[in-house]
C-alpha cells in the first residue's frame, strides 16, 4: 500500500469520521485509517557504508564517493545500491540525509563532500581539512529534504588539487 501524505490522511479522516450520530464510524473504518496513519509515520530508511579504509582519488571534478555495503529497512520504499553508491526514496515523506566519514589525506588538503539529489549538486556539503598521514579527520553533515516526491541521493567529493589520494573509513550515508 502506498504511503499517504498528511493531507491525504486528513481528507480520509474527514470523509470517514463524521459526527457519529448515525453510527457511520465503523471499527473497520477506524482500523484502516489507523493502519494508514502508522504506515505514513513509520520510518523507512536505507544506508550505505564503507567501514574499512578505502583509498579514493579526488580532484577538481566531482567524483562519486564509493561505498561497499547497502541496507534497506523496507525495500518497497528505499533502494540502496552498491556500486552505484545511491539511495533511492520511492515513497512520499521527509528525507533526512546523514553523511559521516573519517578522511586521511595530506596535511592542509581540503576535501569537500556534496550531497547530490537526482544527479544534481545540492547546497548540502561539508569540507574536511586533511591532517596528514596517520591523522584522520572526521566530517559529518545532516540535511533534511522536505520535498514530498521520490528522489535519488548520492555523495560526490572534490579536492582543490587533482590526483589527491584520500583514505576513507567509518563512512555512512
Amino acid at each position: 500500500m502506498a504511503r499517504k501524505s498528511i493531507q491525504e490522511l486528513i481528507a480520509q479522516a474527514t470523509a470517514n469520521f463524521p459526527d457519529n450520530v448515525t453510527g457511520l464510524i465503523t471499527p473497520a473504518a477506524l482500523r484502516n485509517w489507523a493502519i494508514d496513519f502508522l504506515n505514513a509515520i513509520s520510518p523507512a530508511y536505507g544506508y550505505l557504508t564503507q567501514p574499512g579504509p578505502n583509498t579514493q582519488v579526488f580532484g577538481l571534478t566531482p567524483a562519486l564517493v564509493v561505498f561497499s555495503t547497502a541496507f534497506d529497512s523496507n525495500p518497497a520504499e528505499t533502494t540502496s545500491a552498491v556500486p552505484a553508491s545511491t539511495i533511492q526514496r520511492a515513497e512520499k515523506g521527509t528525507s533526512t540525509i546523514q553523511f559521516t566519514a573519517d578522511l586521511e589525506t595530506n596535511n592542509g588538503r581540503f576535501v569537500t563532500f556534496t550531497i547530490y539529489k537526482n544527479g544534481v549538486a545540492t547546497s548540502w556539503r561539508i569540507t574536511g581539512n586533511g591532517g596528514g598521514a596517520g591523522n584522520p579527520v572526521s566530517v559529518s553533515l545532516t540535511a533534511v529534504d522536505y520535498a514530498d516526491p521520490a528522489a535519488t541521493y548520492s555523495v560526490e567529493a572534490t579536492c582543490e588539487t587533482n590526483g589527491t589520494s584520500v583514505i576513507l573509513s567509518n563512512m555512512v550515508m
